[in-house]
């Protein structure tokens, strides 16, 4: 039997259909033998202790099942932030500065309060974050401020980075482990680069784990 993961997007806040319960219930249905989720081993069990101000729909699923069920649950993540607050500056000026990034936003959050789950892991929230990423590197080149310009590089950088050490991990766990179904939970703006990474890697080599991005249908 071949090895499955399920990759599975979400926003990191609970608004509308896009909550813990909804989140939940998903688990429950693929029925997963591990999570891999988007924290290091580090600070997985800081955010699971931090009850009283961080409560994403993530990490709440995540402390129920760690105590009621025998899904593995597996950080995946880098340990290492190095922005310092820089990153939240940055993103902060694109809907700011772009009327289209800004409308963009509005309509995928809409839609993700309406629809849930199945919106974040559908082709049009991907054509969203694509078109999202290209603004973003028309105004990087348009406003020609070195810092913004030297953050926003080594954002990208950061990312693809944090992309192939989950697929690393994930590929190395299911070897060892054997795991013939598994769930990556990650923000669903990593689906279009882990789509085309996945897709690289298994033309390159058929006997890695199938990677499904399309479970809503």
């Amino acid at each position: 039997m071949s090895s499955k993961v399920i990759v599975l997007g979400t926003m990191h806040v609970s608004e509308g259909e896009c909550n813990a319960s909804s989140l939940l219930q998903i688990v429950h249905e693929i029925s997963p033998n591990t999570i891999y989720f988007e924290a290091s081993e580090i600070k997985y069990p800081q955010m699971l202790k931090a009850v009283d101000y961080f409560n994403t729909p993530e990490i709440q699923v995540l402390r129920k099942i760690e105590k009621e069920s025998a899904i593995g649950i597996k950080p995946v993540d880098l340990d290492d932030d190095p922005f310092d607050g820089r990153l939240e500056a940055m993103l902060e000026l694109f809907p700011r500065h772009v009327p289209d990034y800004e409308y963009a936003s509005l309509i995928q959050r809409n839609e993700a309060i309406r629809l849930g789950f199945g919106f974040l892991n559908s082709s049009d929230n991907d054509k969203i974050n694509s078109d999202k990423a290209a603004m973003e590197r028309i105004f990087i080149d348009k406003v020609q401020d070195k810092f913004i310009k030297k953050t926003y590089s080594e954002w990208l950088e950061w990312n693809d980075l944090r992309e192939n050490i989950w697929i690393s991990k994930i590929h190395e766990h299911i070897l060892k482990m054997r795991a013939d179904k598994t769930m990556l939970i990650i923000g669903s703006a990593h689906r279009i680069r882990l789509k085309e990474k996945v897709s690289k890697l298994k033309f390159l080599d058929q006997s890695i784990p199938d990677w499904e991005f399309n479970y809503f249908g």
